[in-house]
């Protein structure tokens, strides 16, 4: 200010000086979209490793950097920067030279700063709201990965293969997929092997109505089930608990009485417990469906489509018993590590027959990360933006206090000349910071609290106003305001009374 007013008194015109901040204003825009423009290539990259990991290939969106948001970005940041320009050259279209040429170390309580600090503390309440949110979806993403699914998801792998895509008859079908299991099930270290044509947590469902003989259900009662048909062992492999009747044989085939294994829910729901479900008739297809298929069997409940959703009632049928020799999905219960056992699959079906392709060869914890890749990439981003909103904040704050303290010289020169220690001195800076970070909170948090309930059909096992997540939010930002104040409070505490009081 006093530099350009000077420039003004020896006599450069006005609007060179606006044109000077301007100038100024877009140089730094162009320079920091020019780093921008450099660094999006690299975080674009670590998103997408961060995000998908191994499987990026599969994702929906493409990783190359989009030259229209590039442009778009970095014009919009030009713009904000000519903006922000605008404000100290619109002071001097209207010099007050007087006041402007003397010395700038008196206060600094004068509008103009307020004004500043005032900016900062919104800067630092809207990175409270952004750090609360990444808070939520960081501890909703936790609960998923740790919820219990119903099954050992640990030495667990799948992979599908559809032997009509490699020429093979509908009476050859049912013949291979035995080949595979007895292929499998010889492998070393496999501890169990099965198929299923509907598996858990891979974002499928397979439904359909069911009737039950002797209940009559209401006109409004969901009569809507998952209907996964398994092979023998199915429950084995994935350590599904049997807790009634017994599980399906390989005498379970086509031409013998049709059964089905039930799970908790379906059980709980229309028979109360699950022995009495044991011995009841079903039928497929809604009321005309025959009531031939008898439950013989009770499994512990599995979250099947997404990790997220509700248990669904649940009935289970034998694959060998069904005539539709559709794809199957094989899982192999293994106690070898990962790789090992991906590497020794792949290479037994490429000598049982090179034809049949493998899709999605994949662990059943990389299954689950593939199911959790919309939870992992909204908390991922959260956490990227709120960890960059409250880096502006400090950095803000940081320019607020070290222009404060230069205009405090004077003043905290005659305050030590008097005889406060440098501690005090230090301790004045950090308690203005933690006043303003503590105004900056206490609006913020309700207004959180406020925003929060928008999310809440997108969290799961934490509520809107989780006190953690709240009290780690604040602590978080009352620190980043306290390190940022350092630097500034030991530069105050570091100044020479003397100088100070020649300053003026």
């Amino acid at each position: 200010v006093r530099e350009m007013s000077v420039r003004y008194a020896m006599g450069a015109g006005r609007w060179q000086i606006v044109r000077q901040l301007l100038a100024e204003g877009l140089l730094l825009g162009l320079l920091g979209g020019a780093l921008g423009l450099l660094l999006a290539p690299a975080v674009s990259s670590l998103l997408i490793r961060r995000i998908a990991g191994d499987s990026a290939t599969d994702l929906p969106f493409s990783s190359s950097v989009d030259m229209r948001i590039l442009l778009f970005t970095f014009a919009l940041a030009l713009v904000v920067s000519l903006l922000f320009s605008l404000a100290p050259a619109l002071r001097f279209l209207h010099p007050d030279l007087a006041n402007s040429l003397k010395q700038q170390s008196t206060t600094s309580g004068g509008g103009q700063l307020r004004f500043r600090r005032a900016l900062v503390a919104v800067q630092i309440g809207l990175s409270l709201l952004l750090l609360v949110g990444a808070g939520l979806f960081v501890r909703t993403l936790h609960n998923l990965r740790t919820l219990d699914v119903g099954f050992a998801t640990d030495h667990l792998v799948s992979f599908g293969i559809d032997p009509r895509l490699a020429g093979y008859q509908t009476e050859q079908v049912f013949p291979l997929y035995r080949r595979v299991l007895q292929t499998l099930s010889a492998l070393p270290g496999t501890r169990a092997v099965a198929g299923t044509d509907d598996p858990d947590l891979a974002n499928d469902n397979d439904t359909g109505n069911i009737v039950i003989a002797g209940y009559n259900d209401r006109e409004d009662e969901d009569m809507d089930v998952e209907q996964p048909a398994v092979t023998p062992g199915y429950f084995a492999t994935m350590q599904t608990p049997l807790l009634a009747g017994r599980d399906f044989t390989d005498d379970d085939v086509m031409g013998k009485p049709n059964v089905a294994i039930v799970n908790v829910a379906l059980a709980h729901h229309f028979f109360g417990t699950p022995q009495n479900a044991i011995g009841h008739f079903i039928g497929f297809g809604g009321s005309r469906g025959k009531k031939d298929t008898e439950i013989i069997g009770v499994v512990g409940d599995t979250r099947h489509a997404r990790v997220r959703d509700d248990i669904k009632r649940t009935v289970y049928r034998p694959r060998f018993q069904l005539d539709n020799p559709s794809g199957l999905v094989f899982l192999v219960r293994t106690w070898q590590p990962p790789d090992a056992a991906l590497s020794g699959i792949r290479g037994a079906m490429q000598q049982l027959d090179s034809k049949l392709a493998l899709s999605n060869l994949r662990t059943m914890d990389a299954q689950i990360a593939d199911n959790l890749s919309v939870e992992r990439l909204t908390a991922l981003l959260a956490v990227s933006f709120g960890g960059l909103a409250i880096l502006l904040a400090a950095i803000g704050l940081y320019g607020v206090l070290a222009y404060a303290t230069e205009q405090r010289t004077r003043e905290i020169g005659i305050r030590m000349a008097l005889g406060a220690q440098r501690s005090s001195v230090m301790r004045l800076v950090l308690v203005d910071v933690l006043w303003l970070a503590g105004i900056s909170i206490a609006v913020s948090l309700p207004v959180s609290l406020l925003l929060a309930r928008l999310l809440r059909s997108v969290l799961f096992g934490v509520s809107p106003s989780d006190p953690l997540t709240l009290l780690m939010g604040t602590l978080l930002v009352g620190a980043v305001a306290s390190l940022a104040a350092l630097i500034p409070a030991r530069r105050a505490a570091l100044v020479d009374p003397m100088k100070a009081l020649r300053s003026e």
